[in-house]
């Protein structure tokens, strides 16, 4: 019985750091057909105008906690990426934030005159 709680134990500690390892992969200026070969399907998509918000959670990350990852995009391009935890959230289902859009990276335009 020990060694298959060991086993089990091993496995979800693996699971979680893959899944960080795939996080931090993901770099500003990416495309969101990167973002979803590296990390998948999002949990939760959220969208407003040309800004895009996926968001993905892992569950037991931390005695009882879940981390949820947020990749924010302009244009189908990441902006910006950041991470917060929900303390007892046994499932991710209805812990997910509602993205505040003033939240978002800044977005440079570059404006040329011809």
């Amino acid at each position: 019985m020990y060694k298959l709680t060991i086993s089990i134990l091993f496995l979800l500690l693996s699971a979680c750091a893959n899944v960080n390892q795939q996080f931090f992969a993901i770099n500003a200026g990416d495309s969101k057909q990167s973002v979803l070969d590296k990390m998948g399907a999002p949990d939760d998509r959220q969208f407003q105008g040309k800004n895009e918000a996926f968001q993905y959670c892992t569950t037991g990350t931390s005695f009882g906690k879940s981390t949820f990852n947020v990749v924010w995009f302009y244009s189908g391009v990441v902006t910006g990426a950041n991470t917060y935890t929900v303390a007892h959230a046994a499932s991710c289902m209805g812990h997910f934030k509602q993205i505040n859009w003033e939240d978002a990276p800044d977005v440079t335009l570059e404006v040329r005159n011809r």
